[in-house]
């Protein structure tokens, strides 16, 4: 009985020792400063995955509620890491109907001008050949239609550098100079510009130090008061201030302009004492070349009805001397007439004859004479009426 009891222990033995070579090997860690653990890792050829072993291992032991999985639970699927980025490689669009345009937009609101190769500018102010010498200058001006376009001319100084290079050539050597001419690197402008209402400065420009050695056109593109300060070294400028305006616009401001020139010349010469036309009366006209300048006025009237011609010549002088002395020239110069004195201005005289008769007479600074040299000549009553009548006009200056 005991001998069967062995055989028997024996067969469950065997058995249990084929069953455990079945079930394969058990995995153990590697020890501390070993390889990589994946390198022991075997790979898998079932349904799991190998990373969930490797991160079970990493985990610490579950709890005895968190072993306890129902079959209806299921781990979160399990995240693989993204594929390598692929290169981006140049290739031909498919087609560019989306990028041709049939005509060009504008998004300027409408009335407003548009750049056109027709645009016109017209020049407000100008400042020609400023030169700078460590100086400023500054102007203010109400913009009120903009824009306004800056444009800046530079004219910096020359200056000439010489160097001294030792040459041989053969037997023969020397000193060879060489000059060079070239703008001064000393030469800077800079143009600033401020809203008066605010002190904001809201453009610089310029040449030299930080700015590119070339001529600049700047632009405000905004109304308001400015103030435009100009300063520099060494540098000559050409400064203009443009806007752009229509055909119709140039023309009604070059008309404007011309009344104003016309006018600003008017005033700078010698004021509207002479005698005109009606002033002699009917059949009166003017003849020849006329004189009129700051200090001279000079011309000649006819009455073809009768022949009779008369000139007048009138001048200014600096002062009454200068006036007095060529006053006393004039009767040194008819002294051969019979001189008779007339109250026209200060001092007068009058002579006449059969060709001939005249009437001068000083006023302050202003020298008048009045002289007629026809046949039959205007008569010396009515040249002394002229002359109170020019001398009335000097009073009212």
């Amino acid at each position: 009985m005991s001998k069967f009891r062995v055989q028997i222990f024996l067969y469950i033995i065997t058995i249990l020792l084929v069953s455990f070579c079945i079930c394969g090997c058990v995995e153990v860690t590697p020890s501390s400063g070993g390889n990589n653990a994946d390198s022991y890792v075997p790979v898998s050829q079932g349904d799991g995955d190998i990373k969930d072993m490797i991160k079970d291992q990493n985990q610490a032991p579950a709890t005895q509620e968190q072993a306890q999985v129902t079959p209806e639970q299921s781990s979160p699927e399990t995240v693989l890491p993204p594929a390598e980025n692929e290169s981006f490689i140049r290739v031909t669009p498919k087609e560019y109907s989306q990028l041709k345009q049939d005509s060009q937009t504008s998004y300027l609101p409408y009335n407003r001008p548009v750049s056109t190769d027709s645009r016109e500018f017209l020049t407000i102010y100008e400042i020609l050949n400023q030169t700078f010498a460590k100086n400023a200058t500054a102007y203010a001006y109400n913009l009120v239609t903009p824009p306004l376009y800056i444009e800046l001319g530079f004219y910096p100084k020359i200056v000439t550098d010489e160097q001294e290079i030792y040459k041989r050539t053969g037997d023969k050597e020397g000193t060879i100079k060489f000059t060079k001419t070239r703008p001064s690197q000393d030469a800077w402008f800079e143009m600033r510009v401020y809203d008066t209402k605010t002190n904001e400065e809201i453009l610089r420009e310029g040449y030299g130090k930080t700015y590119s050695l070339t001529n600049k056109t700047a632009a405000i593109r905004r109304a308001g008061s400015f103030q435009f300060d100009f300063m520099g070294d060494n540098v000559a400028a050409d400064i203009a201030m443009k806007i752009p305006v229509d055909s119709a616009t140039i023309d009604a401001f070059t008309n404007v302009s011309t009344l104003i020139g016309d006018e600003k010349t008017r005033s700078s010469l010698l004021p509207s004492v002479f005698l005109k036309e009606n002033d002699l009366g009917q059949g009166w006209q003017t003849t020849g070349d006329l004189i009129h300048t700051p200090v001279i006025y000079s011309s000649i009237f006819i009455a073809p009805s009768s022949g009779s011609k008369m000139t007048q010549d009138i001048s200014k002088y600096p002062g009454v001397q200068d006036a007095v002395t060529n006053y006393e020239q004039t009767k040194s110069a008819n002294a051969g007439e019979t001189q008779v004195s007339i109250t026209a201005g200060d001092e007068g005289y009058g002579f006449e004859s059969i060709r001939k008769t005249s009437v001068v007479f000083r006023q302050g600074a202003y020298l008048v004479q009045l002289t007629s040299y026809s046949v039959p000549p205007v008569s010396f009553d009515e040249l002394k009426r002229l002359a109170t009548l020019i001398s009335g006009r000097i009073s009212q200056l």
